[in-house]
C-alpha cells in the first residue's frame, strides 16, 4: 500500500480496440487522444461515463508504463443488459469519458514482504495489474497468484499466468470451485480460500490482496484472520465500497 495520494481526473480516450478473448470476457485497450498520460496505481480503478445512468467501474489491468495505453477486463454474460451497453459503447463511440484513478488498494514502488493475490474471476485484472507492477520493479520476495474459477475456462487467460511461473518464478494456483470438472482438469478444486489455508504455513508474512464479491472477500478475510494473518495485511476495495456493520 502507499500513503501517496493522487486526484482524480476525467480524461476523454479512445477505445482503440475491444475483443472477445475468452468467452464472455472482453479486453478493452483505452488510449489517450491528447498525448497527456493517465496516472494511476497498480490495483486502482477507473469509472467509464456512460451516456445514460451511472458510471461502470472496472480495475485496470495493466500496471502504468509511459500511461498513454489501459486495459481493461469486462465480463459480458447474456443477462448482464448494462455490460452489454458498455461493450457497445465502447465499440461505437469516437470518444469515451473515464474518471481515474479510484480505489485504496494498491502497490507502490517494491513491495518488503511477499505478496499473495487472491483473484475470483475477473478480479484477476486488479492482481494482474499489481503483478506486473511487482516484475517491473524487481521486489525480491516471493509472489503468489491463487486464481478462483467455477471450472476451466473461467480462466480466461490461461498462458499469461503459467509464463509469469515459468519465466518470472510467480507461484501460480489456478482453482476450480465446481466438484464435477471432468477428467481433464489436474489442477486444485475447491473453494479459494481453502487452497490459500492449504499453503498458509509459508504465507504468514506476507501481505494478501483479494478481489471478488463481498461474500469472498469477508470469507477469505475472516479465514486468514483465524489462521493468524494481521486483518492490517490484507487489502481489499470491499473495505471501502462495501464496509461490514
Amino acid at each position: 500500500m502507499s500513503d501517496h495520494e493522487v486526484n482524480t481526473s476525467q480524461r476523454a480516450v479512445r477505445a482503440e480496440r475491444v475483443s472477445n478473448i475468452s468467452g464472455d470476457i472482453y479486453q478493452v485497450i483505452l488510449t489517450v487522444t491528447d498525448g497527456q498520460p493517465m496516472v494511476w496505481a497498480a490495483g486502482q480503478y477507473l469509472e467509464l461515463v456512460m451516456p445514460t445512468g451511472s458510471p461502470c467501474a472496472y480495475s485496470i489491468a495493466s500496471a502504468a508504463t509511459d500511461g498513454l495505453s489501459l486495459e481493461l477486463h469486462i465480463q459480458c454474460l447474456p443477462d448482464h443488459e448494462r455490460a452489454r451497453e458498455v461493450i457497445d459503447y465502447l465499440q461505437s463511440a469516437e470518444s469515451v469519458t473515464i474518471n481515474l484513478p479510484k480505489g485504496n488498494c494498491f502497490i507502490s514502488g517494491c513491495s518488503d514482504t511477499p505478496l499473495v493475490f487472491i483473484a475470483a474471476g475477473t478480479g484477476f485484472a486488479q492482481m494482474k495489474a499489481m503483478i506486473e507492477h511487482s516484475l517491473l520493479s524487481d521486489c525480491p520476495y516471493p509472489i503468489h497468484l491463487y486464481w478462483g474459477v467455477r471450472n476451466p475456462s473461467g480462466l480466461y487467460m490461461p498462458s499469461l499466468p503459467i509464463q509469469w511461473a515459468s519465466e518470472k518464478g510467480i507461484c501460480y494456483h489456478p482453482v476450480v470451485s465446481e466438484s464435477d470438472i471432468g477428467s481433464d482438469w489436474e489442477g486444485r478444486h475447491g473453494l479459494l480460500y481453502e487452497a490459500v489455508l492449504e499453503d498458509i504455513g509459508e504465507l504468514m508474512a506476507a501481505h494478501f490482496y483479494i478481489c471478488g464479491s463481498p461474500d469472498m472477500v469477508y470469507g477469505t478475510l475472516d479465514a486468514l484472520v483465524a489462521a493468524g494473518i494481521p486483518e492490517a495485511h490484507a487489502h481489499s476495495d470491499v473495505f471501502d465500497y462495501c464496509p461490514r456493520k
